[in-house]
């Protein structure tokens, strides 16, 4: 049993992708109403899938992780500034965790990010109820920051999330 990361190809891998992402997505809007009662609009797949283009080369990059051949874990950067990269959509599904695979990715993000991207800074986001994740974040050396300008997450919310940064 081995987990294995590659970059993903849009021509190959865009319904997996758009699977994955969806899954985080729709696991996200779930535990927001659960924890905070906020109602976010249902994940839409076919805005998923017109996004990718933003995460690859070269202001991007996507990254599948198998595990035994199955697609288990997925994550993305993107440029955001100059030599300033953030982390996005990295979800693994339950079937991977527990392998490594956060790790993995994480790590493989960070290599990229400092040596294709020639990036100084990486940046990222995580709702307040993603501990596990948070802690995989602290564990490689990012710090809590406020909200950065160019965050995807609308000022309307950024109460749920946390924010990070991590100087290469």
């Amino acid at each position: 049993m081995s987990v294995t990361l590659r970059q993903a190809d849009l021509a190959t891998d865009s319904d997996v992708l758009v699977s994955l992402m969806g899954d985080y997505l729709t696991w996200a809007v779930g535990r927001l109403r659960e924890e905070y009662g906020v109602a976010d609009s249902p994940t839409d797949l076919g805005a998923i899938r017109e996004s990718l283009p933003h995460f690859v080369p070269p202001e991007g990059l996507l990254l599948l992780a198998d595990h035994d051949g199955d697609p288990v874990g997925v994550a993305a950067l993107r440029t955001i500034a100059p030599r300033v990269v953030e982390v996005k959509r990295m979800y693994v599904d339950p079937r991977g965790r527990g392998l490594g695979v956060g790790s993995a990715l994480i790590d493989r993000l960070l290599t990229e990010a400092r040596d294709t991207f020639e990036a100084d800074t990486v940046r990222l986001d995580s709702c307040r109820f993603m501990t596990d994740a948070q802690r995989l974040y602290q564990s490689r050396g990012f710090v809590e920051r406020e909200p950065y300008e160019e965050t995807e997450i609308p000022a309307h919310m950024r109460q749920y999330w946390r924010f990070f940064e991590m100087k290469l």
